[in-house]
């Protein structure tokens, strides 16, 4: 026990980190979250002058120079002497392109499609597109007792189902041509479109409305809305579905389940390639 009476006794030492040690990590966790904003300020745009980067950021200019001269030194950023703007830097392409050396889309959709499927309570699939086909690589299944059930692997026709459609929709004029030609419209049920010009006019509306629809094209009783995921190049690399018996997904709700696709496709595009914005908050469908 040390005797605090006696003159030259040492306090004994209360646990945990000095303050001066506290606040020090808190400025460093400020200066690093000050820091990601100026990257993400920058990210947005081809160039700002030190002002409009202190405003975006919500900081003093002095703040602002001082972490951008630090990022610079790193080549986060990168700074044009003649035009005096501020951009992102190849340092930071040089981490962004680690990202895309590992990403794999169902690593990134499970735990996105399990929260959907949470939310609707139909079986939610991931597709990758495969030639002519799509793969289903991952799925959250409805604990209904009947439900849609796709074996993982297992491969569908782009022309009949929801996420061909959705991803015939987002291609560019020349691509859907290309695909379209290359497609043998196969007849799966009655409702199966088999006819190019139909077909042509179907992806049409897909595009307009943001989601493609499969209403008992592929397999009857089954009904499918659908959304495509896109890459940083801005095409469609998958598509996420919600598929349901016909008699729990009436046409009259597959508008509001159309947009819980779209938004899902919304954040596995932002989670997969960066790009877009965040999606906004969906409730629980109401059935």
């Amino acid at each position: 026990m040390v005797d605090l009476t006696t003159p030259n006794a040492t306090p004994p030492r209360k646990r945990g980190r000095p303050p001066s040690v506290q606040a020090e990590a808190g400025g460093e966790i400020q200066s690093l979250d000050r820091a990601i904003g100026i990257l993400e300020v920058l990210s947005s745009v081809d160039g700002l002058s030190l002002s409009d980067v202190a405003r975006f950021a919500e900081l003093p200019t002095s703040t602002a120079h001082r972490m951008l001269m630090t990022l610079q030194r790193r080549e986060l950023v990168a700074h044009d002497a003649e035009t005096g703007l501020w951009t992102v830097g190849v340092g930071l392409f040089r981490v962004g392109s680690a990202y895309l050396r590992i990403r794999k889309l169902p690593d990134i959709g499970r735990p996105v499609i399990r929260e959907l499927q949470g939310r609707v309570k139909e079986t939610v699939n991931l597709s990758m597109l495969d030639g002519d086909e799509l793969v289903c690589v991952a799925q959250a299944e409805s604990h209904a007792p009947v439900r849609a059930f796709f074996r993982l692997g297992r491969r569908l026709p782009i022309h009949a189902s929801a996420a061909g459609k959705a991803i015939l929709a987002a291609l560019d004029e020349a691509q859907r041509v290309r695909r379209l030609d290359g497609l043998t419209l196969e007849g799966f049920t009655f409702n199966t479109i088999i006819d190019r010009a139909a077909l042509e006019a179907e992806v049409t509306r897909t595009r307009e409305r943001g989601y493609g629809i499969d209403d008992e094209e592929h397999t009857v009783g089954m009904r499918c809305v659908s959304a495509a995921i896109r890459d940083e190049n801005d095409e469609p690399v998958g598509a996420v579905s919600i598929s349901a018996p016909s008699v729990r997904m009436p046409l009259e709700i597959l508008p509001e389940l159309g947009e819980h696709a779209v938004e899902t496709a919304r954040l596995l595009t932002r989670r997969y390639s960066g790009r877009g914005r965040a999606p906004a908050a969906l409730p629980r469908l109401q059935k």
